[in-house]
């Protein structure tokens, strides 16, 4: 394809969705991570080194990836990995399927892969998160945004749509939690303020 405006302008649109979708997955699947091992990690470092890596992989006609929360929680969680040994590991063996062997990488039937992607969907799903009492507890503007989410996603087929919708939501559900909480604190104030004796 040649490089110039019209060719950017046509995959601008597809370029950013996956930016948005894979940074944020990207930056949750660390979050996730994190918690489960106890330990941080930098997160700004994260975003460079997979900025980097996409660029990089498009010299030699790779395609943009981002962090593979399934794969990295079976990791964590079945593995036990507590290192990037276990990515590094991963991502060769990967690489080795992909260049090496991919005819007999490309006979596998999809509904076997099919299958792999539902068993890491369940494995990697939280269930309690999602029973009626654990809903209860969570605060009603966090279950809308999931729900919203949710919907925006299945309607639209598009991860993108729902991340950025699902963001701008939060953001006005906190703005609107906040204004709420200013101006209860201000009537509270200004009861609490005596009047002046004349």
């Amino acid at each position: 394809m040649p490089l110039n405006l019209d060719t950017l302008q046509l995959i601008w649109p597809t370029a950013l969705s996956v930016v948005v979708v894979g940074l944020m997955e990207t930056l949750l699947t660390a979050k996730l991570v994190d918690e489960i091992t106890d330990t941080p990690s930098p997160k700004r470092r994260e975003s460079w080194a997979l900025g980097i890596s996409n660029l990089l992989a498009s010299f030699y006609g790779g395609i943009a990836g981002c962090a593979m929360i399934g794969q990295t929680l079976l990791n964590v969680k079945t593995g036990g990995a507590r290192t990037r040994i276990s990515t590094t590991v991963a991502g060769v063996f990967l690489l080795a399927l992909v260049t090496g062997p991919s005819a007999v990488m490309g006979q596998i039937p999809m509904v076997a892969l099919a299958a792999v992607m539902m068993v890491v969907a369940v494995t990697t799903v939280d269930w309690h998160s999602v029973n009626p009492p654990t809903l209860r507890r969570i605060p009603v503007p966090e279950t809308i945004v999931m729900g919203v989410t949710i919907a925006v996603v299945v309607i639209t087929s598009n991860l993108a749509y729902g991340v950025i919708i699902a963001v701008v939501l939060a953001m006005v559900l906190f703005a609107w939690r906040v204004a709420h909480v200013v101006a209860s604190s201000g009537r509270s104030r200004r009861a609490a303020t005596p009047c002046p004796t004349r």
